[in-house]
């Protein structure tokens, strides 16, 4: 698949997709995760030539491209830390992830609510400065873009931020997550002005959908999110 046109590839992997729905079995060797996730069930990682895992696809995926993150629901940043990529007066802390009691996890259950935590110092006065999360898939699909100004009482009161240390903590709500692992990005800028942080990969969380909508089936759900939407049936006729 290195070689040939988009129309060339297609047909590779078109006709990889016939062969594996003969039962027949096929090894698929890729960094292309969009064609393992299509085309395989189950997938192993390599690191050295060593096998590092090996497991259903999805989670192969996942664990594959989080390597290299942080790990156990908690970032922090050293000050003299290169890649935090921040300008003074803004300097990020810690980010953690915390479970519905307040404990800091690398694992949330779907079925319950998740907070985010991000702690910064300012080393001045900023005017409109605005933090915000990004999450993902460990593909790179955004799911939500937060920032903890969206509510403009929020915005009007801390139109001016002071001198000190501060923390943003934005609580997700439950049975939103899908099975899988999702990436936490972290932002600090005066919109429009300047931007003074940005990490788009900050930390790494799982999800245990255990309880989730829709478990009493042992199938799959496509996508990133798992809603427990409100449905009615009636009866409207003969």
């Amino acid at each position: 698949l290195a070689v040939g046109d988009a129309e060339f590839q297609k047909k590779c992997l078109g006709k990889m997709g016939d062969v594996a729905q003969q039962g027949r079995t096929v090894l698929f060797v890729s960094h292309n995760m969009s064609a393992i996730l299509r085309l395989t069930t189950e997938a192993i990682v390599l690191n050295k030539g060593k096998l590092i895992m090996r497991g259903p696809t999805q989670e192969a995926v996942d664990f594959y491209l989080s390597s290299g993150q942080a790990q156990a629901g908690e970032r922090a940043w050293d000050a003299d830390e290169p890649s935090a990529a921040a300008s003074a007066p803004f300097w990020p802390i810690s980010l953690k992830v915390k479970d519905g009691r307040g404990k800091v996890v690398d694992t949330i259950r779907s079925t319950e609510p998740v907070t985010l935590e991000f702690e910064y110092r300012l080393d001045a006065p900023v005017t409109g400065l605005r933090v915000g999360v990004y999450l993902s898939t460990m593909r790179g699909e955004y799911i939500l873009t937060s920032f903890d100004t969206d509510d403009p009482l929020l915005f009007e009161k801390h139109a001016t931020r002071n001198t000190g240390r501060y923390l943003s903590r934005a609580t997700l709500p439950a049975d939103i997550f899908n099975e899988g692992r999702y990436s936490v990005g972290v932002n600090a800028s005066s919109f429009g002005v300047r931007r003074y942080f940005m990490d788009e990969n900050a930390l790494a969380f799982n999800v245990d959908i255990s309880g989730a909508p829709g478990t009493q089936w042992p199938e799959p759900r496509v996508g990133p999110i798992r809603p427990r939407l409100e449905w009615k049936i009636e009866k409207i006729g003969e």
